[in-house]
């Protein structure tokens, strides 16, 4: 095996035992005690291990890579009307699609692990902000990252981090919706060369999951699915045109 690619695959796997085993450990003990606070501690300690030991032994870099410095602000601004847009966009489609009604056992379960998640105030640091940075750190700054320095074409690589992180999402509706994702920032890192739009996206996506545009009418679905297409088209066209 190419020593680059056995390098990320031993990152990535490390990622995961950071992330998964506190959680785990963390998950048996809230159980036993009937107590979710715990197993959100333990998310959250999962997390800040990764983001710790990630960016401080620079396995990850925390730069704005290619773009320039003029160009900073405006890129942050853009990248945070395509993380909004993109809210509304995902649940303008599962809500025209009425996943509620289609796929109820997964909505349901999905709803009540994300009360139970921010119910907790450990629970809203880990699904809100140290949560999507670590997953960041793991599949753009790891995976992608690592298949970018092999000989793995770029839309190659970006096709399948972002695969992987749909099955780390898990299977049914939230698998293509993290897949395509992926696909989208997983872009943003091959063009700007850094994680924070990646980062700043996810967070944002994340702390807005609590929107429910459920019982709208159609061509209110509409409306917001084609203005904001429109608007991440030309967000992306900006992007390309000014990094």
């Amino acid at each position: 095996m190419d020593g680059r690619i056995w390098r990320t695959v031993k990152l990535f796997l490390f990622w995961c035992f950071l992330y998964f085993a506190p959680m785990i450990i963390g998950t048996i003990v809230g159980d036993i005690c009937k107590n979710d606070a715990i197993i959100g501690w333990a998310m959250l300690l999962a997390c800040l291990l990764n983001i710790l030991i990630f960016f401080g032994k620079r396995y990850v870099k925390l730069s704005f890579g290619r773009i320039e410095r003029r160009m900073v602000w405006p890129v942050v601004g853009m990248t945070l009307l395509i993380a909004v847009v993109f809210v509304l966009v995902e649940h303008s489609f599962y809500a025209f699609l009425d996943v509620e009604h289609l796929l109820p056992e997964e909505v349901e379960q999905s709803s009540d692990f994300g009360q139970r998640l921010f119910a907790e105030i450990a629970g809203i640091l880990y699904g809100g902000i140290f949560g999507p940075i670590a997953e960041e750190i793991g599949f753009r700054g790891v995976l992608l990252d690592g298949l970018f320095k092999t000989r793995c074409r770029p839309w190659l690589a970006i096709l399948i981090s972002a695969l992987v992180f749909g099955l780390f999402h898990g299977i049914g509706v939230q698998f293509f919706g993290a897949m395509l994702f992926g696909i989208m920032v997983g872009w943003l890192y091959w063009h700007t060369g850094s994680i924070i739009p990646s980062i700043i996206i996810h967070v944002v996506n994340n702390s807005l999951s609590f929107i429910d545009l459920s019982g709208q009418s159609t061509i209110v679905y509409l409306v917001i699915l084609v203005v904001g297409l429109l608007l991440l088209a030309y967000s992306f066209w900006w992007l390309k045109q000014k990094v």
